[in-house]
């Protein structure tokens, strides 16, 4: 592992590189042009220029070698690109480099000019293999406890960091208190209803959470848009729904066995099925909040979304039962 200086900027670290074609240009024309140039270096990403020079987005090599060479090179490069500037510090190349899980980053100047690129190889000293999924992973979890060792503060900077969710917490717990309080008839009535709220509770955190998880794993990625934030919501929403009728129907059937009779096991069905659905719908969309309102969703996620499953989840099922058996 190298032991370069994190606070040097970029410039210093700068690779030329020559895997570079133009937005006017063909596959076949950017290929003639390349076999002309003596290339040592690894090839990852082709990165496209205008006639200025300015960086206008890369092609991945697979779609470079796959297409019909007569394709436009427009037609085939993807304009999401995640760059760097190069009066940058080096440190700010490895934290896009680990949370976009990127082999390597283009530079620009001030005018938007390709200068050249910053790849892992540099910073390990070691040649990373791009076929090596599993080396890949190690790679990155390696940049991403170099990158936290560097950021470490005070217990006490910590502690004023994390304290305000903690109270999400505490906060959460007591409201289900004053909940259960409200509707303390129907728990009185039906005692089953208070047998089965921790079950129901854990299955309503652990599902919102997965969501939540899988919500956030696209966030690095600077590329991320509301559209295809949604998109990726609404197929989480899917998992979501069989998830909850799943568990909906194995539990009210199971509270049969305790021969309370058909309503309570349909309250119980009920208010795991929307209780699930809706905190899991605000788990996975809390993280996307978060993040464009440029919280850290990995501190503050958790805390709203397990506060919001139980506040939620117990008052939604203590409704239902109140409406459907007193």
């Amino acid at each position: 592992m190298s032991n370069k200086d994190l606070s040097k900027p970029i410039s210093e670290f700068v690779q030329k590189v020559d895997t570079i074609v133009y937005v006017d240009e063909t596959i076949e024309d950017a290929l003639k042009r390349i076999r002309k140039k003596k290339i040592d270096l690894k090839i990852i990403y082709f990165y496209v220029l205008d006639s200025d020079e300015k960086l206008k987005g890369y092609v991945p090599t697979r779609a470079f070698l796959l297409n019909d060479p007569s394709t436009p090179i427009k037609k085939i490069m993807s304009t999401s690109i995640v760059s760097l500037t190069s009066d940058q510090k080096l440190q700010k190349a490895i934290e896009l480099l680990e949370s976009n899980r990127l082999l390597a980053l283009p530079v620009i100047n001030e005018d938007k000019q390709f200068v050249g690129v910053i790849d892992v190889d540099f910073y390990l000293e070691e040649s990373v293999d791009v076929a090596r999924e599993k080396r890949r992973t190690d790679v990155f979890q390696l940049i991403g406890m170099v990158i936290e060792d560097k950021k470490k503060v005070s217990p006490f900077k910590s502690y004023k960091s994390r304290m305000p969710w903690i109270t999400c917490n505490i906060f959460g717990g007591i409201s289900c208190a004053i909940i259960s309080r409200v509707y303390e008839l129907v728990l009185s009535e039906v005692i089953i209803l208070a047998m089965f709220i921790p079950l129901l509770l854990t299955l309503s955190e652990s599902i919102s959470m997965q969501s939540m998880t899988q919500s956030m794993q696209s966030l690095p990625k600077k590329s991320l848009r509301m559209k295809a934030a949604l998109k990726r919501v609404v197929s989480e929403l899917k998992v979501v729904l069989l998830l909850s009728a799943t568990s909906a129907v194995s539990v009210g059937l199971l509270s049969l066995c305790w021969g309370q009779g058909i309503g309570p096991a349909l309250t119980i069905g009920i208010g795991i099925l929307f209780g699930i659905f809706f905190s899991a719908s605000f788990g996975a969309i809390v993280p996307i909040i978060l993040h464009k309102r440029k919280w850290d969703p990995k501190v503050a996620a958790g805390p709203v979304v397990l506060m919001f499953a139980d506040v939620f989840t117990t008052a939604l099922y203590l409704s239902i039962a109140t409406w459907w058996l007193l």
